[in-house]
């Protein structure tokens, strides 16, 4: 991907093309502070190898990922395709990653290139070959490897990839890895913040009851919303882009509807106008993918301008 090179290959003219240093864009948001609140999403730099470089472009946070216990190849391709007309995406990866182990040293060897108030993201997932029974300890072992190297956590409990994953949404099912993730993080006397990561289909009473349950539990936040499933080509995976704004917005309101932790909105931000129109529904901060792919490089940069002249953030209030 021409992008992704481009990424990964800063120099002092892009730090000034897409300066984002703005103090009236700083933003607090799950208990620190964030360079500004427009974040690279989860499925673009799977394996930490261009976070070092992304606030050049200017974005305020990454989220690397997903990451598995253990390395895998994921679907057999092909399994990404653009669908340019409705400026979409389909993606049938399954958590290709290099696994746990070998993406925490890449993360430790890099993280001292972030600029002050960069945060990093890791979302985490289970192995395609553990039994839906045992992920817990899939859960289990990557955070015990990321929650000292991270900002924020996420369990990605609702890619259409992995079979069987988004019935670990469901109350009970959320619940036993919420836990062990939770004593984890006791165990290492760490306050990493843990968010969990929803499909745009999970409504209604099912999310009603799991919010319920996990703000009890002690969960910090959430990431709404992950691709749109799906099929392209007799092929079953998750949309996303254009065709998953919408549903994207529309369960955003929905969970800020039940709970008051924070939320981190995602999904279908094409324009610099959407990105505004989240932190009005209630989005703590934002993501973008398939925006960053079709809209160009710059476009983390417009989405800063666009807040700074609408003036639309409502964490700027606190700063």
């Amino acid at each position: 991907m021409v992008l992704k090179l481009i990424a990964g290959s800063p120099s002092w003219m892009l730090r000034q093309v897409f300066k984002n240093a703005d103090d009236r864009l700083l933003t607090k948001a799950l208990g620190m502070d964030f360079r500004n609140p427009i974040g690279l999403a989860a499925g673009f730099d799977k394996n930490a190898t261009i976070f070092q470089n992304l606030a050049d472009w200017g974005f305020g946070f990454a989220e690397l990922g997903t990451i598995t216990p253990l390395p895998q190849s994921g679907n057999p391709k092909p399994r990404l395709f653009r669908d340019v007309e409705r400026q979409c995406l389909f993606n049938r990866m399954g958590f290709n990653n290099d696994g746990a182990q070998i993406v925490a040293r890449r993360i430790e060897a890099k993280r001292h290139k972030l600029p002050k108030n960069f945060r990093l993201g890791v979302n985490i997932g289970k192995n395609a070959k553990t039994e839906i029974q045992n992920a817990a300890e899939d859960y289990r072992k990557g955070a015990e490897v990321f929650l000292e190297l991270c900002d924020y956590l996420v369990l990605n409990v609702s890619s259409p990839n992995t079979p069987a994953l988004r019935f670990l949404q469901t109350r009970d099912e959320i619940l036993k890895i919420v836990e062990v993730v939770l004593n984890q993080r006791i165990r290492k006397s760490l306050s990493c913040p843990i968010l969990i990561k929803f499909a745009p289909e999970f409504r209604g009473e099912e999310l009603k009851q799991s919010l319920s349950a996990l703000e009890s539990l002690g969960v910090d936040g959430f990431v709404i919303s992950n691709t749109r499933a799906g099929t392209h080509r007799d092929l079953a995976g998750g949309w996303s882009g254009g065709c998953l704004s919408e549903i994207s917005r529309e369960a955003l309101i929905e969970l800020k509807s039940q709970t008051g932790l924070p939320a981190i909105s995602v999904g279908g931000i094409m324009t610099s106008e959407e990105g505004c129109r989240r932190f009005n529904l209630g989005a703590d901060l934002i993501q973008i993918y398939s925006g960053w792919v079709f809209k160009g490089p710059g476009f983390p940069f417009e989405i800063v301008k666009a807040l700074r002249t609408m003036n639309v953030h409502k964490s700027q209030e606190g700063v």
